[in-house]
């Protein structure tokens, strides 16, 4: 093995092609396995000197051992990765927030390689952390990390929320566990005028969707009359819309989804919210057979394409749920349509949207065209991290 002296460390080396160092200069803070030269044994997680052809040094990387992403970068340079690096990128990011995170005391405060972070996330819900370290070169370092965040942030608690599939490919076991403080079994939190419960153990991602925050506050300007939230989750954008509407029906299928939404209305003091267990396909076709009409609707549906083998289904799935929402719409109502499909780019999305809507004989309006919360900034270099699309439109 081969070793690189960054003056104060030696690094073992791993070498790319010249195919791989021609996409490590797009940017993009990975590089795949086939852009290996030879085979590498490193432990999984090892910190790694990147070398290209000509021994032209790359940057510092992550090395996985299991994962098709054979390495994440953490640094271009050749300096010390050490409590120091990681405490100046900890500064930036917390810096960072205080600027863009408004009304809220819910919020993402690492977001994995947007923030030099690889693979790692860090959430606060009301001074409670939760961390998800979804590579081994993080999940390794992680006890200099938590020690950082108690130093500067004191957080009421620490949990660790490890129980995403993606660390399966990493081969990293799977467990959720509160790792400093005390957790409560549910946090209340603000959003704007709005408070939500929080289940940071069981809860989608880390205990609630952060990334629609903004989303959600936008939508409410346009909320009116009768109000459908599908696929409403714990009813986070009803919350948002039900104080300037006369009645919002929720659909969702989870009984304890629908359950914390009650909760969430009782928090907030709401007596229009009407919750409704259904398979939200059915409900909107059922809908639309009966006659219903709704004034504002918003669409919110999980990823339909995980993956790109999905991407039809999934094109079929969008176009369907906004051909029924546009014609369930009041003239003049508004949809907000969401899609968190990475595998389904922005100008595809708005491309359905704009097919559902001429299949619905309606024309359409783009009011706004939006994205994940400030909190949740898009590394340019990474399409992956632009996975998230709204769009706000009024249908004629």
């Amino acid at each position: 093995m081969d070793y690189w002296s960054t003056g104060k460390s030696e690094l073992p080396v791993v070498r790319i092609t010249g195919k791989g160092m021609r996409w490590q200069r797009t940017g993009h803070p990975w590089l795949y396995r086939d852009d290996l030269v030879g085979e590498v044994k490193l432990p999984p997680g090892e910190l790694a000197a990147v070398l290209g052809p000509g021994d032209r040094f790359l940057g510092q990387a992550f090395y996985s051992a299991a994962s098709r992403i054979a390495l994440r970068f953490v640094t271009q340079g050749e300096e010390s990765v050490d409590r120091d690096f990681w405490e100046r990128r900890l500064n930036r990011v917390m810096e960072y927030r205080q600027r863009v995170v408004q009304d809220s005391d819910a919020f993402r405060l690492i977001y994995a390689e947007a923030d030099g972070f690889p693979a790692l996330v860090a959430d606060s819900y009301g001074g409670h952390l939760v961390l998800q370290a979804n590579h081994p070169g993080l999940a390794r370092r992680l006890p200099e990390i938590i020690d950082l965040l108690e130093h500067h942030l004191h957080p009421q608690s620490i949990t660790l929320r490890h129980d995403a599939e993606v660390r399966r490919l990493e081969e990293l076991p799977l467990e959720v566990k509160t790792v400093t403080g005390e957790l409560p079994s549910r946090v209340a939190v603000q959003e704007g005028g709005v408070r939500l419960w929080v289940d940071i153990r069981a809860g989608q991602k880390t205990g609630l969707f952060l990334d629609q925050r903004e989303n959600r506050a936008a939508a409410a300007r346009y909320a009116r009359g009768r109000v459908l939230d599908a696929f409403s989750y714990q009813g986070a954008f009803a919350m948002h819309l039900a104080p300037r509407a006369e009645h919002v029906t929720l659909v969702e299928s989870s009984v304890a989804a629908l359950e914390m939404a009650r909760e969430n209305a009782a928090l907030n003091g709401l007596d229009n919210i009407e919750p409704v267990k259904e398979n939200v396909f059915a409900y909107l076709k059922n809908s639309v057979a009966a006659g219903n009409r709704f004034d504002c609707i918003v669409l919110d549906p999980p990823a339909f394409a995980k993956s790109r083998g999905e991407h039809a289904a999934a094109v079929k799935g969008y176009r369907e749920i906004n051909r029924r929402a546009f014609q369930l719409l009041n003239p003049g109502g508004v949809l907000i349509t969401c899609s968190c499909s990475y595998n389904l780019s922005e100008p595809d999305f708005l491309g359905i949207v704009r097919e559902a809507a001429a299949e619905a004989h309606r024309q359409a309006k783009l009011i706004e065209r939006r994205g994940a919360a400030k909190d949740h900034p898009a590394l340019l270099s990474l399409p992956e991290s632009l996975y998230l699309k709204c769009f706000i439109l009024m249908a004629d």
